[in-house]
C-alpha cells in the first residue's frame, strides 16, 4: 500500500505510538498506520473491522523482532468482538492471525504485556447465558514470541484479569469487579515461576475505578480513577500499597500506563475528548513520583 499523509489520521479517537527501534513504528487506534523509515513515512495496515464502528487496534506491544496486536472486530452487535491476537515482523507488514489466541465470536480486549522476552496476553471472552453475557479471561503466554499457549490465572470469573509483566519469570495479575459508585474491588496475585502458581498478595485500595496495571522489576503500579485520577504502587511485590498519584481532576483518567526501563515510565493523564486535559507524565525514579513533561510539537 502506499504511503500517505497522517493527515488521514482522524482527530478525536485515543490513538497509539510505539516503535520497535529507530526505524519502526506504529500509530494505532481505530485504525493502523506503520512505519520503517524512521516516520518519515507512514502506511495504512489493513486488518478485519478498520474503519467499522466497532473494529480497533486494542493494544499493541513489540519485542525481540516482532509486534503483536489484539485486534477487535467489531461484528459482534452485543460486544466488540470477535477479539483476536495478530503478530508481523516488525520489519515488514506482514501480519497474520495467532491461531487459538481469540475470544472466539463475541468478547473484549484485555491487554499485551512483554518482560526480557516474555510476551503475553489477555483477553476477555463473552459467553451468552440467560441473564446476559457473562464475561471471562483467558490469558496465553509466548516464552519465544513464535509458539503461544493458554495459561490459568487466578481471579474469580465474575471479575476481569488484567496482567502485567516485570520479568521473565515474574507475573502480576490483578482482578476487578464488585464496589460501589468511586469504588471497585481490587485483588492482586503475583507468580515467582512465570504463571504455574499464584499467591495472593495485599488488595489495592478500594477506591477508584480499575483502569490498568503495569510493572518493571523493582515495581507494580495499578491505575485507577473515579473522582480524581489515581496510581497506587508497590514496591515490595504487592505486599503494601501507596499512592503515588492523586490528581483531582473529576476522573478523566489514565492510559497508555508502562515503564520503559526499570526507572523510566509513562503515562498519559486526560481523555481525547477534551484535549486541553492531555497531558504526559513521567517518572524517572521508578514510579515514586510522576511529573508533567512538556510536549512541543516540531
Amino acid at each position: 500500500m502506499a504511503a500517505e499523509s497522517l493527515s488521514a489520521v482522524p482527530l478525536g479517537p485515543q490513538w497509539r505510538l510505539r516503535f520497535a527501534d529507530s526505524q519502526d513504528g506504529w500509530i494505532s487506534g481505530p485504525l493502523l498506520f506503520a512505519t520503517h523509515t524512521a516516520g518519515r513515512t507512514w502506511t495504512r495496515t489493513a486488518f478485519p473491522g478498520a474503519g467499522t464502528p466497532g473494529g480497533a487496534v486494542a493494544d499493541l506491544e513489540t519485542a525481540d523482532g516482532r509486534v503483536y496486536a489484539e485486534i477487535a472486530e467489531g461484528v459482534n452487535p452485543g460486544t466488540i468482538g470477535p477479539v483476536v491476537l495478530f503478530e508481523s515482523p516488525t520489519s515488514i507488514d506482514s501480519w497474520r492471525a495467532v491461531s487459538g489466541v481469540t475470544t472466539g465470536p463475541s468478547g473484549y480486549p484485555g491487554g499485551i504485556s512483554v518482560a526480557q522476552g516474555v510476551f503475553w496476553a489477555m483477553l476477555h471472552p463473552a459467553i451468552v447465558t440467560a441473564r446476559g453475557n457473562q464475561v471471562l479471561s483467558t490469558l496465553y503466554r509466548s516464552l519465544d514470541g513464535v509458539t503461544w499457549r493458554s495459561e490459568p490465572q487466578p481471579c474469580p470469573s465474575a471479575t476481569f484479569a488484567s496482567v502485567a509483566a516485570a520479568t521473565s519469570g515474574r507475573v502480576f495479575i490483578v482482578c476487578a469487579g464488585g464496589g460501589a459508585a468511586g469504588s471497585q474491588e481490587k485483588s492482586a496475585y503475583t507468580s515467582q515461576n512465570g504463571g504455574a502458581s499464584y499467591v495472593r498478595m495485599a488488595d489495592p485500595p478500594l477506591a477508584g475505578d480499575f483502569e490498568a496495571i503495569a510493572a518493571s522489576p523493582t515495581d507494580v503500579s495499578v491505575a485507577a480513577a473515579s473522582g480524581a485520577t489515581i496510581i497506587y504502587a508497590s514496591f515490595d511485590g504487592a505486599r503494601t500499597w501507596t499512592t503515588t498519584l492523586g490528581v483531582g481532576d473529576g476522573g478523566l483518567g489514565l492510559s497508555d500506563l508502562g515503564f520503559t526501563t526499570a526507572n523510566q515510565g509513562v503515562v498519559i493523564q486526560g481523555q481525547t475528548a477534551y484535549p486541553q486535559s492531555l497531558q504526559l507524565l513521567m517518572t524517572r525514579n521508578g514510579g515514586h513520583d510522576w511529573n508533567p513533561v512538556a510536549v512541543t510539537p516540531t
